[in-house]
Parts: structure tokens; C-alpha cells; sequence
């Protein structure tokens, strides 16, 4: 004959209570482990860092390294203030570009306006005015270089004062330059 088991349905959730039992727990200790195996990873990583640090520390306090530091921070300080001439002189340099009226290029023009009669005794030159004296054997010549350096880009005004003389003439011009930017 055949038993019959009656408590038969309740004997499989005891074993799926069970199979729930052994998933919980063993997640659970996966879990755990994973944690303790982080902390003790992190913790060696830890004391290694530590340990190198240390050693830096007990490096940088070396005699020679303090030497080259020093010497490092004088050569840093020298850079700074050579840094600071420099923009320094830049500006001075950009300053006197600006003024810088009259050139060498300005002195050749002139120089090519003067007719074969006319000589330059002295030549006096301000900011912004280049004041000639000259002696020339005739009065057109006078007025051709009057004419000449009127023609000249860089030149705003020229004004002839003062001729003297009867067979050499000698005659002060003064010249208004152009502000050139």
C-alpha cells in the first residue's frame, strides 16, 4: 500500500525557506569579505604612502638638498627682479620709440635737399624743431633749400630768418616737425 504524506507541501517551503537562508547569507559574506578586503587594501596602501612620505621628508632634509634650494630660490628671486627691469626697459624703450622725431633717416633727406651753394655751419635739434645755421653763396640757393625741405613728408613748417651778408650769405633756418606716431 501506498502512504500517504500529508505535510508533504509543507516540507518544500521549508527547503525554499532554507535555499533563501544559504542566498542571504552568503551575500552577505561575500559582501563582508569585500568590505574587510578594501579596508585592509586601503589600509596597506595607507602605511605604504606613509612610509614614502617619510622618506621624502628625510630627503628634502638632506644638507645637499637644502643647498640647491636655496640656491634654486636665489636664482628664482634674481629672475623676478630681471623680469621686472625688463618690462621696465621695454617701456622706456616703447616710450623713447614714440619720441624718437628725429632720425637718421630724417637727417639723410635734409641732407639730400641741400643745393651744392649751401653748407651747414651747426645743425641744434629740440623735441619737435631742427634750428640751421648756414652760409650759402647766393640768395636762390637760400631759396631753393627752403623750397626743398618744404617738400619733405616729415617736415610741418620752415621759416628763414635773419639773412646777412653781401657775396656769402649766412642765414639761420629753423624747421617744425610733424609729430610722427
Amino acid at each position: 500500500m501506498m502512504d500517504l504524506n500529508f505535510f508533504a507541501p509543507y516540507q518544500g517551503q521549508k527547503k525554499e525557506q532554507h535555499n533563501k537562508n544559504i542566498y542571504v547569507y552568503s551575500v552577505a559574506a561575500f559582501l563582508s569579505v569585500a568590505i574587510v578586503g578594501s579596508f585592509a587594501w586601503n589600509t596597506g596602501r595607507i602605511i605604504l604612502l606613509n612610509n614614502k612620505i617619510k622618506d621624502y621628508n628625510a630627503k628634502l632634509e638632506e644638507q645637499v638638498v637644502k643647498e640647491k634650494l636655496a640656491i634654486w630660490e636665489d636664482i628664482s628671486r634674481k629672475t623676478d627682479i630681471l623680469s621686472r627691469y625688463n618690462e621696465g626697459l621695454v617701456d622706456i624703450n616703447n616710450a623713447l620709440d614714440t619720441r624718437a622725431v628725429v632720425s637718421t633717416e630724417l637727417l639723410n633727406m635734409i641732407s639730400s635737399c641741400l643745393p651744392s651753394q649751401v653748407t651747414f655751419n651747426s645743425i641744434s635739434i629740440d623735441n619737435k624743431q631742427i634750428s640751421i645755421q648756414a652760409v650759402s653763396s647766393s640768395r636762390a640757393a637760400i631759396g631753393e633749400l627752403e623750397n626743398n625741405l618744404r617738400k619733405l613728408e616729415n617736415i610741418q613748417d620752415v621759416y628763414i630768418g635773419g639773412i646777412s651778408g653781401t657775396e656769402s650769405y649766412t642765414f639761420d633756418i629753423k624747421c617744425v616737425l610733424k609729430d610722427v606716431k
